[in-house]
């Protein structure tokens, strides 16, 4: 995005004379500007960063986080994370039953940090002193889908009709995994035909949905959901253009974000990365040595579904240190640099802020908020040299985020051993 020196000085002074500035990473006062930008009919805030390595964006999610849940009635944080996964998460935070610590570690390397396990830690301690209004933790993601699923959707069907477990199990037969999951999802990739699996799959799903509807029907059915979810996400031959699938994580990221909405009545937080969350209808991600690979992420689902329901925040980040998903050292990311937008929204003389996209501007300000962007996005490799080749484009900043948080200077985020105490009363 090239931008004329004119240009550049009025979304300069713009950003000056709007945002909000952010003073400090404990307090939750120079956020409180953020309830206002919410609206009344917001169901679902989607946000993320342009990278999961900085302890300052994580710190500012889990900030966030606290403030939503706290005052603006916000009662489940979902993560980009296993289904099965969160539901052993959200055991712990409703009960304190289990390790989180333990939990995390069988996380995407992404959350396998010390600022998401001071997140999850207080929002146990949120529901110590909210027991009948507790938070809860979701996974929204069907990739790692294990035992308990299947034993949740067979204990529901042993109960309301039990003349009808034996054709379940049959539908089952081979589909649970039997000891590691990844191991179990290896041999269903590696079968010829995979579309018997899938297919037993949604019989089983179409069993529960014709069961009499009772007390947990509903738990039981989205379950057996995210079994199909999980055989659907497999059930998948390389594809040069999309190799990890990630039209159909995406997809389902927004139905399990939606179901969880909707099941409940609550508000939701989906916490992500902004290549998720974003809310264009179309947005590609480049990663060198790889070209830009474009589709349809879930906050563009999510904005079908909930129009102005969905509220998308984006942080972005000027420079500093980033911790790897590798256990890499962690590396530099140097100032940005034009065509990335962070070249413009980095001003050292307003400091780090919270930025309403959605509030009037001038002209010129409008026209570059609206014209395809390229934004940082870095995952797990990273090429300092080449630093504008990592990064999120096919949208525009007005058509991606309502709101912006940016932060100046970032450092590496924090293992889940690092040996700093965890936060556990407040954000």
């Amino acid at each position: 995005m090239t931008i004329s020196p004119e240009q550049h000085t009025a979304v300069r002074n713009w950003i000056r004379s709007t945002a909000h500035p952010l003073t400090t990473v404990a307090p939750l006062e120079d956020l409180r500007p953020l309830l206002g930008m919410l609206g009344g009919r917001t169901a679902v805030v989607g946000y993320g960063a342009g990278t999961r390595g900085a302890h300052e964006l994580f710190a500012l999610q889990a900030r966030i986080a606290g403030l939503l849940i706290g005052e603006a009635g916000f009662r489940a944080v979902a993560f980009d994370q296993d289904w099965t996964l969160g539901v052993r998460l959200d055991t712990y935070v409703r009960t304190g039953a289990g390790d989180p610590v333990a939990l995390l570690e069988s996380a995407e390397p992404f959350c396998r940090t010390a600022e998401v396990l001071a997140l999850v830690r207080w929002m146990r301690a949120f529901n110590e002193t909210h027991p009948h209004d507790p938070v809860r933790f979701v996974g929204v993601s069907p990739h790692g889908t294990g035992p308990s699923a299947y034993d949740t959707v067979a204990d529901y069907v042993r109960r309301a009709a039990p003349e009808l477990l034996d054709e379940l199990e049959s539908c089952y037969e081979g589909l649970r995994p039997q000891g590691e999951v990844d191991a179990h999802t290896r041999r269903f990739r590696a079968l010829p035909d995979r579309g018997p699996w899938r297919d037993r799959a949604r019989a089983a799903h179409a069993l529960v949905a014709g069961v009499p509807p009772s007390d947990g029907h509903a738990w039981a059915l989205h379950n057996a959901r995210v079994i199909v979810q999980y055989h659907e996400l497999h059930d998948h031959d390389h594809d040069p253009l999309d190799p990890h699938n990630m039209a159909c994580y995406e997809r389902f990221f927004a139905e399990n974000v939606l179901w969880w909405h909707r099941h409940t009545g609550r508000k939701v937080l989906f916490w992500t990365s902004s290549s998720h969350s974003a809310k264009a209808p179309g947005r590609a991600i480049g990663s060198p040595p790889d070209p830009a690979d474009g589709s349809r992420n879930a906050g563009s689902h999510l904005q079908d579904r909930l129009g102005d329901r969905y509220l998308s925040i984006g942080l972005t980040f000027g420079r500093g240190e980033l911790a790897t998903y590798t256990g890499a050292t962690p590396h530099r990311v140097p100032r940005p640099a034009p065509p990335l937008v962070e070249s413009v929204l980095e001003d050292d003389t307003v400091g780090d802020y919270l930025l309403n996209l959605r509030a009037d501007a001038p002209r010129p300000v409008a026209d570059w908020l609206g014209r395809t962007a390229r934004s940082r996005a870095i995952g797990p490799h990273h090429d300092p040299d080449d630093d504008t080749a990592h990064h999120m484009t096919g949208g525009s900043l007005a058509e991606w985020f309502d709101i912006l948080v940016h932060r100046r200077h970032v450092t590496p985020a924090r293992s889940l051993h690092s040996g700093e105490p965890p936060a556990t009363t407040r954000l």
